[in-house]
């Protein structure tokens, strides 16, 4: 039994499907409009924006161009006070970012802009450079060009930063090796009867020759500490200007130090005892993993050198024989 066509030559095994999905978009549908919650957001919106053009056409000409000057000119002022406060809080970002790097001054942040700016520009030109100079990179295609141009400016935007951050690194692991040092020699001077403040100008003092970064972090925070009201506000910019998790454990342990009593000299030596046994267990992990770090040098430089004093003379003698 053949199928005679029905619908514009189709028969209604191919017309079912159809029909069924056509039947159920009208019910998704229907049930989109009838039953589903509608947002009357855009809805007000558009009744507001009506509102006000009503309102701006009822109203005599003097009075609607002010009106309209003064929409533009609050557009502007939210506009300007957005850019504002963007921009403050970038220019905090990286005030912060080069605190981290020992950077202070107020002209680092415009040498740092300066940086941003000029370092594509450089390494761009130095690439055109190399690529004058090596006459095996003018045979490259056009694609490949502009991709190594392309690197070569997202090179000199991001090395900035990535100087930034190595510095930053730097600083911190110095900080955090010489803390330990430096709290035993807290200890010290909280048992002579020295306050916080001459106890942190004094280890300031003894800590210049061997680290500069604790010496300079400690002296600002002893000024601090006799400026500020607040011992809590100096004790945060330590924190905010290392970023360092020993100084927070020192931070949190000071802060609780000021509000129940305790006396500074005990703290000051739980707190060296602690990171004192955790830069030696740091120790001990680098010494276990240095047998596995140095397989790869082995194998690479040494087995080489040690097969060819072993098996050479057996080569040679080999091929002479031959």
């Amino acid at each position: 039994m053949t199928s005679t066509a029905v619908f514009f030559g189709m028969t209604w095994v191919e017309l079912i499907p159809i029909l069924a999905g056509l039947m159920m978009f009208a019910v998704v549908m229907f049930v989109w409009i009838n039953v589903i919650e509608k947002d009357d957001v855009s809805k007000r919106a558009k009744a507001v924006r009506a509102h006000e053009r009503q309102v701006l056409s009822s109203l005599p000409q003097a009075e609607k161009k002010q009106r309209v000057s003064l929409q533009r000119e609050n557009r502007l002022t939210s506009l300007v006070s957005k850019f504002r406060r963007r921009r403050t809080e970038q220019t905090a970002n990286i005030r912060n970012l080069l605190a981290l790097a020992g950077f202070r001054s107020n002209e680092a942040i415009g040498i740092y802009v300066l940086a941003k700016f000029l370092g594509p520009v450089i390494i761009v030109l130095l690439a055109f450079m190399l690529y004058y100079a090596t006459p095996a990179l003018q045979n490259l295609s056009p694609l490949l060009k502009f991709s190594m141009l392309g690197l070569a400016a997202f090179v000199g935007i991001a090395l900035p930063d990535s100087i930034i951050n190595f510095m930053g690194r730097s600083r911190q692991a110095k900080i955090q090796g010489a803390l330990p040092d430096a709290l035993d020699l807290m200890v010290i001077c909280t048992e002579a009867g020295l306050a916080l403040e001459p106890t942190f100008e004094r280890v300031a003092q003894e800590m210049l020759s061997t680290n500069k970064e604790i010496s300079e972090e400690l002296n600002l925070t002893a000024v601090e500490l006799s400026i500020m009201p607040e011992r809590s506000e100096a004790l945060n910019n330590l924190l905010r200007r290392t970023d360092v998790p020993a100084i927070e454990s020192v931070v949190s342990t000071l802060n609780q130090t000021e509000r129940y009593g305790t006396p500074l000299a005990q703290s000051f030596r739980v707190l060296s005892s602690d990171f004192r046994d955790a830069r030696l267990l740091m120790a001990e992990e680098k010494a276990a993993k240095l047998p596995a770090t140095l397989t790869v040098p082995m194998i690479g430089f040494i087995f080489p050198c040690l097969f060819a004093v072993l098996l050479g003379p057996a080569v040679i003698q080999t091929m002479d024989t031959l």
